[in-house]
């Protein structure tokens, strides 16, 4: 029992190691990442190596870029969603009688729950095959 605890916690910590390792690096610093890994694979010459790195600024500044206008556009819809959601309860309840009303919202809310528990083992399933297919390696 012991060694199954002492597993489970340096598991644990293993995982909170590797989570910390991924912070997120502007896009400079990923493509003077990129342009090193690259200068070793490709052996590049320190005149190649200056202009491969940027290359490599030029598209990560462009594709955090567009990044940030998507993130930007989920959040407008996000918004719009939401008063869309908001205008359509507002009718549902200026039609229906307060005990209709109460069961139909908490038909929506048992939907969504349903929705958030399968949406939860979607990615435990895409967690686990992502692990079976980095344990070969």
């Amino acid at each position: 029992m012991k060694k199954l605890m002492m597993i489970a916690v340096l598991a644990g910590m293993t995982m909170a190691a590797q989570a910390q390792d991924k912070v997120k690096k502007s896009p400079e610093e990923r493509a003077k990442a990129r342009t090193e890994q690259l200068t070793k694979e490709l052996g590049l010459s320190p005149e190649q190596a200056a202009k491969v790195e940027a290359i490599n600024v030029k598209y990560a500044d462009k594709g955090a870029e567009m990044r940030k206008e998507r993130e930007a556009e989920r959040a407008e819809a996000r918004k719009e969603g939401k008063e869309m959601r908001d205008a359509h309860d507002a009718e549902m309840k200026a039609v229906l009688t307060p005990d209709q009303y109460a069961k139909w919202t908490a038909k929506k809310e048992e939907m969504k729950e349903k929705r958030m528990e399968h949406r939860k083992d979607m990615e435990h399933h895409k967690h686990m095959e992502d692990r079976k297919g980095t344990q070969g390696k």
